[in-house]
């Protein structure tokens, strides 16, 4: 189940003076089952790009396939993509409609064509994989906090079991407990359901502790896309765009500069920690594992 963009480009009202270009000659695979971080400064092509993914916006140019097939050639029912490839806004209230919050995970599955069993059997499945308790499936989903919101809107993503998973900024305005716990939801998607996840995120902690590979956007163009080592090597590539490496990659990068033979490489806390005692314990620097 992969996505595949040819050549893709994207205009805003093209042949109009307000016309402006979102993206340009993209080529992108996204296989089945990685877990990608795709990042980008404010007005890098970010969100036009996810959704070109599941054909809520056509490219002025190119081609998006899915599963070798032309999503706009014909014979592709964007409806079945959307169930296939969801998208989880930003801003969960743009997903939450329904008086409660189990009516509105139901929705999806109903949608497609399900029975009344087989959609609630599936939206309990959903929220409780996201963590949501029972006690809060008769809530009204504007009446939840904004973590509970996103796990909503996550959960009625779910329950139509898509094959990929496209995740807009979905820790934004949490604490740090709360983004923690629906990263790790996250992962357990992936790792469990085999789900690939697109993960579109400014936290460069949160991409470089999850992710198996990273995009980087820049001005509609890819700019980098490979692994998170290699990508967060090009730190001061990526500061010249506007973003920037996970912090304990400056820190390491320093005390390299002040003679202590780290490995500037690592991208977590914990790795750094066990470089560092390692380079203490007299064993030099090296890849942390």
């Amino acid at each position: 189940m992969s996505i595949e963009l040819k050549n893709v480009s994207y205009l805003y009202s093209p042949g109009t003076a307000y016309e402006m270009r979102a993206l340009e000659d993209i080529n992108l695979v996204i296989p089945e089952h990685q877990f990608i971080g795709l990042i980008g400064h404010t007005g890098s092509g970010k969100s036009t790009l996810i959704q070109l993914f599941n054909g809520l916006l056509k490219p002025t140019g190119g081609q998006v396939f899915y599963n070798g097939e032309d999503i706009w050639g014909g014979d592709v029912s964007r409806k079945d993509l959307r169930s296939q490839v969801g998208l989880v806004f930003q801003y969960p209230e743009y997903q939450l409609f329904e008086v409660d919050v189990f009516k509105d995970v139901c929705f999806g599955p109903r949608n497609q064509g399900l029975d009344q069993e087989e959609a609630k059997r599936r939206a309990r499945a959903a929220l409780e994989h996201v963590g949501v308790p029972e006690e809060l499936f008769g809530r009204s989903p504007f009446e939840l906090s904004g973590g509970q919101k996103k796990r909503v809107a996550i959960a009625g993503v779910l329950a139509m079991d898509p094959r990929i998973l496209i995740l807009d900024e979905p820790t934004a305005g949490l604490d740090p407990r709360g983004r923690d716990e629906i990263l790790r939801q996250i992962r357990a998607l992936h790792e469990t359901r085999g789900i690939t996840i697109v993960l579109v995120s400014h936290s460069m902690e949160d991409i470089a502790r999850y992710v198996q590979r990273i995009v980087v956007l820049d001005r509609g163009h890819i700019a980098f896309d490979d692994d998170p080592r290699r990508v967060f090597s090009h730190y001061r590539e990526l500061e010249q765009m506007g973003l920037a490496a996970p912090q304990i990659t400056y820190v390491m990068h320093d005390l390299r500069d002040r003679g202590v033979p780290v490995d500037v490489d690592v991208l977590t806390v914990e790795e750094a920690r066990d470089n560092i005692l390692a380079v203490l314990k007299g064993k030099g620097a090296g890849h942390a594992t």
